[in-house]
């Protein structure tokens, strides 16, 4: 069993290392739903501190009104509190004490009363302006702060140009009021983005409209199906929204009802034009979840796939909560983006919810409606909350050194909290204490305070001994000159020549000189190649350390490459699967090398293909050791001449091993490409197949060994 999980970790590093995706560490998904928790930097989710706790929980049975029945929505202004009771269409006001103040489910409308049918929406504008939408009724009703009626909102259609061309119903489902009064609607089925209307309720057209994003397989299926199968194909439609605040600078923040996999504009931030300005500068975008359990794997989960987010919350200081349906959770970013933390859970607990579907503040407590359990759950923060808030408050306004010491307070409580570290290495940036600054900056993971950190320490270090090495360069100048007049180079040459051993260390010179025709064969690749085959230049033990180089360079670029591009976890840094995504393309490319050459009378031998692409690798030695430590000595905005180099030996080794092939098996330009694609497609084929025969002998051993388990429980 043990040999059958290394094969196919072999097979699985080789397939990923052939797809240049790398391999990175990733957290088991989070199947206790534990109450608190945060990503890290590498995707991993980190247990923390609880940072709300449960005040009280408001239910139907509590305030005596009946029972409520799949209410919608939630929303909050001078301390009232107004409740939407969808389906007993009815709209329920509390003070803060939840007490009640209204129950509104009729109203007068021109002398004759008027009801509500399944409202799903309400907004209170700073006037006291009262907008419902009453989705059964395709309208938005309009009151005043006493719910009087002033007017309704109610086009039978909307088009979006005179002409009538496209055209649609209208069934709004949440609206909200700017401070120019302009009205916002999110209205059911219609996915060209938000419906706008003037102060007077004439429509304006639509704003924000979410992008649509395909996948290559469906895109590419539309380019070759004939127009009748076109037609007859969904439409790519994009997602619609599923609510909308307001922050506290009067953009509109939006999020969709739902996501794919890799999409990552799930939260908007919609300035007046409809253009999304929301910063997603954190480790990840606002997305809710980004580690979650694979169905397919994990069978036994109910709850699978992206958060399903169906609310959004502005709060103070640029923060802002997200309600994730799916899993009962709330995440809270900040400005940037950076995820501050996460509560909650599905359960039926008084802290967990049943199908969550609104979200609301008042004050610093936090207000989760539940529509299943007809309950609206209060929660109060706790001092971690707190902390983290302050520290945020403190930031914002200009108080960084008490915004340091709520960092520094947050870190007793979970030190595990990257942001804080980011914080404080802040501070010591604006103190000028730029080695300390780097050290917290790395603690964080914060490569861009750790790139500009570096930059000033750098400045500052050579600024301080400039002198010094001066002095130095012009001695060593003047003792290689020295060196060169006296001719000692000359003489450390002849010394250390392998030409003067003894017969014994024959095989070193022969090894010395088949290394060092290596330098000869990446400037030559043609006559170099061909010397290899028919000189017999090369051989297989300096090809053998040629490859062993590259290993070593492969390791220690993966340890060794300065902070700021090395986006790996060292901790789980295994040498041996590192090892191993190098060998397996090696060894699969020369197998289906040989195997396909000799089908298409190709003249090289396993022998010569293996010696040939060991040496076709020789740039990435030259190159990978010197730019691993020159990756130590640069910053993020000098990074272009890192990654240019990198690609550069890549580029440089995959076209030696294509003319290698060429000249090798005697093929010409046009036949060597499409041999090599042939080759390439086919180490895929050996790696399908290599993982589906591991597949089917783990399934058989582990059927046995519970055929086993029964017959010595049984018997």
């Amino acid at each position: 069993m043990k040999s059958i999980k290394n094969g196919l970790t072999i097979l699985v590093a080789g397939l990923v290392f052939l797809l240049n995706l790398g391999i990175n560490a990733s957290s088991a998904p989070i199947y206790q739903n534990p109450d608190s928790y945060l990503y890290n930097f590498h995707g991993e989710a980190i247990a923390g501190p609880a940072v709300y706790r449960v005040k009280k929980v408001i239910t139907d049975v509590e305030l005596g009104l009946g029972n409520f029945k799949s209410p919608q929505d939630l929303f909050v202004r001078h301390n009232r509190i107004y409740l939407v009771d969808s389906g007993n269409n009815r709209i329920i006001c509390f003070n803060q004490d939840w007490e009640v103040l209204d129950i509104i489910s009729q109203f007068s409308r021109a002398g004759q009363a008027d009801s509500f049918n399944n409202p799903t929406g309400i907004f209170v504008s700073n006037s006291g302006k009262i907008y419902l939408a009453d989705l059964g009724n395709r309208r938005i009703v309009i009151f005043d702060q006493h719910w009087n009626y002033l007017r309704v909102i109610q086009p039978a259609t909307l088009s979006i140009d005179e002409s009538g061309a496209k055209s649609f119903s209208f069934h709004p489902r949440k609206v909200i009021v700017d401070r120019a009064e302009r009205i916002y609607v999110i209205a059911q089925g219609i996915y060209d983005g938000l419906v706008e209307f003037d102060e007077k309720g004439i429509f304006k057209g639509f704003i924000g409209a979410p992008r649509v994003s395909p996948n290559l397989v469906d895109y590419i299926w539309r380019r070759i199906v004939t127009r009748e199968q076109r037609e007859r194909l969904a439409l790519f439609l994009p997602t619609e929204y599923s609510n909308f605040d307001l922050d506290h600078k009067g953009f509109i923040l939006a999020v969709a009802a739902g996501r794919g996999i890799g999409e990552e504009e799930v939260i908007k931030r919609l300035n007046p034009s409809g253009g999304d300005v929301l910063r997603r500068n954190g480790f990840f975008p606002p997305v809710g979840d980004i580690d979650y359990p694979d169905p397919e794997i994990y069978p036994e989960l109910k709850v699978a796939g992206p958060s399903l987010l169906v609310d959004i919350c502005a709060q103070s200081y640029g923060l802002y909560s997200v309600l994730d349906r799916k899993r009962g959770r709330i995440f809270t970013y900040d400005d940037n983006g950076n995820l501050l933390y996460v509560f909650g859970g599905s359960g039926r607990q008084k802290k967990h919810f049943r199908v969550p579907v609104a979200l609301e503040n008042i004050g610093e407590q936090l207000l989760i409606l539940d529509s299943a359990a007809n309950k609206v759950v209060v929660f109060e923060p706790t001092r971690y909350a707190r902390l983290i808030q302050s520290a945020k408050k403190y930031y914002q306004s200009g108080q960084y050194d008490q915004a340091t010491r709520m960092w520094q307070e947050v870190l007793k409580h979970n030190s595990n909290m990257e942001l804080a570290y980011s914080g404080i290495g802040r501070s010591l940036l604006r103190q000028r204490k730029f080695k300390e600054a780097m050290a917290t900056y790395r603690l964080g993971n914060d490569r861009v305070g750790y790139s500009k950190a570096f930059g000033l320490y750098r400045r500052q270090y050579i600024s301080q001994r400039f002198g010094m090495l001066m002095t130095g360069l012009v001695l060593l100048i003047l003792l290689v000159l020295l060196f060169k007049k006296m001719g000692l180079f000359g003489q450390i040459k002849a010394a250390l020549s392998l030409r003067k051993t003894s017969p014994d260390q024959k095989w070193y010179l022969n090894l010395f000189d088949s290394l060092k025709y290596a330098l000869y064969v990446i400037i030559h690749p043609f006559d170099g190649f061909w010397d290899l085959k028919y000189e017999k230049r090369g051989n297989v033990l300096a090809a053998s350390v040629l490859l062993l180089l590259v290993n070593l360079t492969y390791i220690l670029m993966r340890q060794y490459t300065g902070f700021i591009f090395n986006t790996r976890d060292l901790n789980d840094l295994n040498i041996y699967l590192e090892l191993i995504s190098v060998l397996v393309p090696f060894f699969l490319w020369c197998i289906v090398n040989w195997a396909l050459t000799t089908l298409w009378q190709g003249k090289g031998t396993f022998r010569d293909i293996y010696i040939y692409t060991a040496y076709a690798l020789t740039p990435l030695i030259l190159i990978n050791i010197p730019l691993t430590m020159i990756s130590n000595l640069i910053t993020s905005s000098e990074g272009a001449f890192y990654y240019f180099f990198l690609v550069v030996a890549l580029l440089w080794s995959i076209m030696l091993v294509f003319f290698a092939t060429m000249v090798t098996h005697h093929f010409e330009l046009k036949k060597t490409f499409f041999i090599s694609i042939f080759i390439i497609v086919g180490m895929g084929v050996v790696l399908f197949i290599g993982l589906l025969f591991f597949s089917v002998i783990s399934q058989m051993v582990g059927f046995f060994n519970n055929l086993r388990t029964e017959l010595i429980y049984r018997l």
